[in-house]
């Protein structure tokens, strides 16, 4: 790879308290820490978040769903921080195009 471009646009609708990142294939939020479990429930932590702010549900509505349709991935183990990022794709609350919940954005 010789050359990457990147473009970030910055939103106030959505408040973050860790990296997060929309990609054309869904949502990712992530969770860095010393020790693998904490980093994983960071991530799930931004996660919950996003879906409430996303869809105007609760937290534990956001919990319901996520134990479904969310990803927990390893990003990374390679030093004494461990990464973890949680993965809600675009077309997991949807069926037929139609949202199973109704989007605020």
């Amino acid at each position: 790879m010789e050359r990457v471009s990147l473009t970030f646009s910055i939103r106030d609708d959505i408040p973050i308290k860790m990296p997060m990142a929309h990609t054309k294939s869904g949502w990712l939020t992530m969770g860095i820490d010393e020790d693998l479990d904490k980093a994983m429930w960071i991530a799930l932590d931004g996660m919950l978040d996003l879906m409430s702010g996303l869809y105007s549900i609760s937290r534990t509505e956001a919990y319901a769903y996520a134990s479904m349709v969310v990803d927990m991935r390893i990003t990374q183990i390679v030093n004494y921080s461990k990464g973890v990022h949680a993965f809600l794709p675009h077309e997991a609350l949807s069926k037929n195009g139609r949202d199973f919940i109704t989007r605020t954005n």
